[in-house]
């Protein structure tokens, strides 16, 4: 499935850095709340008890300081959390976890991600992501100070598709930085619901987190970042439609959140969507897969290209409408 030139220049790529850290500044609304309380509704499948211990950790800091989480919020306060699980979940153990390994060498390897499964441990998911299963697969792999085992990028719970996890310290920092020179390319393919009018278009539209529920992302002008994501449309169907995407910015949610933004929603998403599976069975999760991943493997400078093809589960989805 050739849909780029050889060179893969024709969209500018994704730069999802692994970063945890997330700056918010206090507006009037948020005021005299305590700050467990208002950085529990912001993480997802995070307890209140476990904020507690992020905030004794010293992973919540406001304006730059360590503090209680009995502390009250004022207007005006630049909190940042660093850090989103506690230091005793960060001891993730091996757990023999079924890996379909797409591509492996002494360095690397890069996973076809199943659907339901989490990248990396925190409260909820202690011993059931892809860390465990990797540390399970490869024992060797251990914790670089600041980062979580070989994780590079990231992928949401409910997609599918292609992830890097680097095998040592070097290679890893290298990949991050790839990612910084906005030199890894990853390409999404999203089934959507209604038809979209145009061939390929862009979505240039800042996020940030939605005001009025704080645990999801929005296109918002208040404390948001720029985002930009490129569409091309594959195939039409009676009421969705079929696209390939890819991120020139990397924000949390960015393909979800913007492809609802126009009016486009992924089929199935639960959250951005109006979680219509449009299939018998129903798709019990979005349709949103990690496809294709180009990137310099940063030892024999060889320039991978990977395409992962879609999982069984949306293969079928797709055999539906086709059918129509």
């Amino acid at each position: 499935m050739n849909l780029f030139n050889q060179r893969g220049k024709m969209y500018n790529p994704d730069v999802t850095i692994y970063d945890d850290a997330y700056t918010y500044t206090i507006e009037e609304g948020e005021a005299s709340q305590r700050i467990d309380r208002f950085v529990a509704s912001l993480l997802e499948d995070v307890s209140r008890t476990s904020v507690q211990q992020i905030i004794v950790d010293g992973g919540v800091l406001v304006n730059g300081r360590t503090c209680k989480p009995s502390y009250l919020l004022r207007v005006g306060d630049e909190v940042c959390i660093a850090q989103t699980t506690a230091k005793s979940t960060r001891n993730a153990k091996p757990c023999a976890l079924p890996l379909n390994i797409f591509y492996e060498d002494k360095d690397l390897l890069v996973v076809n991600k199943a659907a339901g499964m989490v990248v990396h441990p925190s409260p909820g998911h202690v011993d059931d992501t892809l860390v465990n299963a990797v540390l399970a697969y490869y024992p060797d792999l251990q914790y670089v100070e600041g980062l979580r085992p070989g994780i590079v990028h990231r992928l949401d719970r409910d997609t599918s598709g292609l992830i890097i996890v680097a095998k040592n310290a070097r290679t890893q920092a290298a990949l991050i930085e790839q990612m910084r020179r906005h030199e890894i390319v990853k390409r999404y393919l999203a089934l959507v619901e209604g038809v979209v009018s145009v061939d390929n278009g862009s979505i240039d539209a800042p996020i940030g987190r939605d005001p009025r529920h704080r645990q999801r992302m929005a296109v918002t002008a208040t404390g948001s970042k720029d985002a930009l994501t490129y569409f091309r449309v594959l195939e039409r169907f009676q009421h969705h439609t079929l696209l390939l995407l890819q991120l020139e910015t990397g924000r949390t949610h960015q393909i979800r959140v913007h492809l609802k933004a126009i009016g486009h929603p992924i089929v199935g998403d639960p959250v951005y969507g109006s979680g219509n599976m449009c299939s018998t069975p129903p798709l019990n999760r979005q349709f949103l897969h990690a496809f294709q991943l180009n990137f310099t493997h940063p030892t024999t400078g060889k320039v991978l290209e990977l395409e992962a093809p879609l999982p069984e589960d949306l293969t079928f989805v797709l055999l539906q409408k086709s059918s129509l």
